[in-house]
């Protein structure tokens, strides 16, 4: 279970590798001193040797004892003096004594000796210098030898506790970088459990500017946005029930009245329940043609058209109340569409207009010299549709493409339909490739103009 966990998983490759580089460095260490100091101790007991030798050399028989004392002095150099039959004869110091010393047909010296119950042999190729009339003098190990080793051996010692001091300190900031690190994956990880169990208020705290506080910032996003649609998908069902609710309950309200005999269901009866059904029929198509845009699963058939033809579909059969209304098109000027659903969207931009107008209504059709991003490498060609109503009141021009959205908080249908009209003219637009937008008077869409 604890090797599922990415937290212990890091922790173990990062200590390994910790151990690894202390291993690596100790190991490292040891023979970079071992190598050097051996190197200065073969060279200072050579250069002891040489010397030795010298003083050795200048001596006589009689003198040799004195000459080996001196060197032994200064040097700590330990000798053995041996005659032609392999006997010893002198030793300096005369702690050799405590050793057996037999020479060997191969020039080494064999030192035994027991100490304390213990035996303890040696092997030794000593440095040997002929003196006349007194033999062979062989140049033992310094008894600083076994110094020399202690020394190696407490450098390792040193080294030891030096890395592991090292390794100890490592661990320590592993685990305050852990800490530091995993303390916001905590917090995302519950925040992400929050939002999991519905709490879409759910938010964590932003520390930083690095990695971690990009995903934090961006889960804080995703929350809000999870909450934006939980909040507008509860909206939309509370408008759906609102904008059925008036027409079901005149339906039921008159289909009551004819059963209890209050109204007779004559010709103007059954056309009343007429438009309330069609009332009906209509949001439902808007709604599921919304759905299916929204899906990008409407079809479009494309083809070139002129811009005029589609404004004059669009105005076809549409009562104008009276209003002026003025046609300012560009000739030639030519977009690539589905006709239908073009025509669908100015006719909603022009329904909007009618009834928001006091006097008149002008429609545009031009070619813009500003693509959007969207558009950039190609030419585009707007369409606007301005009346001399009021306009879109500031604050509700951000949400007049929602779906449902109308700046008309009694939502009277005298001012307008369902809400759908501008989100339904939203989604085509888009699926065309292009824009559309309020800039007061002015609703304007920006389409590729083939």
């Amino acid at each position: 279970m604890i090797l599922r966990s990415l937290r212990w998983r890091l922790a173990i490759a990062t200590a390994l590798m910790i151990a690894a580089v202390v291993a690596a460095s100790g190991v490292f260490s040891s023979l970079t001193v071992k190598r050097e100091l051996n190197r200065r101790l073969v060279t200072q007991r050579h250069d002891e040797a040489k010397a030795a030798a010298a003083m050795v050399r200048d001596a006589d028989a009689a003198g040799l004892r004195d000459a080996l004392a001196r060197v032994h002095a200064r040097f700590g150099t330990r000798a053995v003096v041996m005659n032609e039959r392999g006997e010893v004869v002198m030793r300096v110091p005369e702690q050799l004594a405590e050793y057996r010393i037999d020479r060997r047909p191969d020039g080494t010296l064999h030192l035994t000796r027991r100490d304390g119950g213990k035996f303890e042999s040696l092997i030794v190729r000593g440095v040997a210098i002929p003196v006349r009339g007194a033999g062979t003098v062989y140049f033992l190990p310094s008894a600083t030898a076994r110094e020399d080793r202690e020394f190696m051996l407490a450098i390792d010692r040193r080294l030891v506790w030096g890395l592991a001091a090292a390794a100890l300190l490592a661990v320590l900031v592993m685990v305050t970088i852990f800490r530091r690190v995993f303390a916001p994956v905590d917090a995302l990880t519950a925040g992400a459990r929050a939002l999991a169990s519905g709490k879409l208020d759910a938010r964590v705290d932003v520390r930083g500017r690095d990695e971690i506080a990009e995903l934090a910032n961006a889960f804080n996003a995703m929350a809000e946005g999870l909450e934006r649609n939980e909040r507008a998908r509860r909206n939309m069902v509370s408008d759906v029930a609102h904008e059925l609710r008036t027409p079901l309950t005149n339906i039921r309200a008159q289909i009551e009245a004819a059963q209890d005999g209050v109204v007779v269901a004559d010709a103007r009866f059954l056309s009343s329940i007429e438009e309330d059904t069609a009332l009906l029929a209509r949001l439902v198509d808007d709604l599921q043609q919304l759905s299916l845009a929204e899906a990008g699963q409407l079809r479009l058939e494309l083809a070139e058209i002129e811009v005029g033809e589609v404004i004059e579909r669009a105005m076809s059969g549409l009562d104008v109340r009276g209003l002026a209304v003025t046609r300012d098109v560009a000739p030639g000027l030519v977009v690539r569409a589905d006709v239908r659903r073009l025509v669908q969207v100015l006719r909603n931009l022009i329904v909007n207009a009618v009834a928001h107008a006091e006097t008149s209504i002008r429609i545009e059709g031009r070619p813009s010299p500003w693509p959007s991003p969207r558009e950039r490498g190609e030419g585009t060609v707007e369409i606007r549709v301005i009346d001399d109503g009021p306009g879109v009141p500031p604050e509700h021009v951000p949400r007049i493409f929602d779906r449902f959205y109308r700046a008309d908080a009694s939502r009277s249908r005298t001012t307008g339909g369902a809400g759908l009209g501008l989100a339904i003219a939203k989604e085509l637009v888009e699926l065309h490739g292009g824009t559309i937008r309020y800039q007061k008077p002015a609703f304007i869409v920006s389409l590729p103009n083939g």
